[in-house]
Formats: structure tokens, sequence, C-alpha cells
């Protein structure tokens, strides 16, 4: 199971409209560490993991959207993702960020795997959001 985080800008860009929806992507990488100061992919360590199926620059949240929750909550959602390794693994990542890939690439969420994932050739590499959401949010 993954941990996900949001970086100290993430809950201020999604209020004020400043995200766009249509433009998410998950970038899988290795090497990188959370740290909530970080504002843009230019700001992480480590390195993308790419090629084999899995696209440069990450694969496309499609579906994204931001619903009420409650009464005093939100919540983000997207169509899980499922790219075919071919011509080898996708892989080995073990974290990824969601980010609006608008402009410089602002990051959203750092998504830890907890461990490492790879998919072998002729299998898919997959992210299945939680039945809850990709993230939530509730205001006291």
């Amino acid at each position: 199971m993954a941990t996900i985080q949001d970086y100290n800008h993430t809950r201020k860009l999604f209020a004020n409209g400043e995200v766009n929806l249509a433009n998410l992507k998950v970038m899988l990488r290795t090497g990188s560490t959370f740290s909530a100061a970080h504002t843009e992919i230019s700001d992480l360590a480590g390195s993308e993991v790419s090629g084999n199926g899995w696209p440069a620059g990450g694969a496309a949240i499609t579906g994204a959207s931001v619903t009420v929750t409650g009464t005093n909550g939100a919540t983000l959602d997207g169509d899980d993702i499922s790219q075919d390794a071919t011509g080898g693994a996708i892989g080995p990542a073990t974290e990824a960020v969601i980010y609006d890939d608008t402009g410089d690439g602002t990051v959203l969420f750092y998504v830890d795997f907890e461990g490492t994932e790879e998919a072998g050739d002729g299998t898919p590499f997959n992210i299945i959001w939680h039945e809850n959401g990709i993230h939530r949010w509730t205001a006291a």
C-alpha cells in the first residue's frame, strides 16, 4: 500500500483554482525523498523512471475531478492507470509524484510505494487509487 503526501502549497493551489485537472500526470521516480517545501519537478532529487511502455513525463490521470465530501471536505479522484510493459520492464520505481504538467511542472503529491514496484515485459504497471479517491481534504 502506498502513502500519499501533499506538498505545502498543494491546498492553496487547489483552493485558488490554480490546478489544471486536465493536465495531471503521475511520474514514476527512484531516489527521490519527500520534502513538503518542494514546488516543482526540478526540485526533486533522484531520477525519472520511464520507457518500455511508461511515457517520459508520466502517465496522464484521466477523469480527474474534485468533489465535495460531506459538509467540510473535498476529494480528488481520477481513473486508475494501467500501462503494459513492452520491450522490457517498467521500473523499478520506489515513488511517484502527481503533478500539474502546465508550465514548470508543479508537484502536488508525493507517492511513496513503500518498496520497489515494477512490471515485467508483457505485464501491466498498475496504479490503483484508493476507493476513497487519490486525496481527501477536511476543514475543521
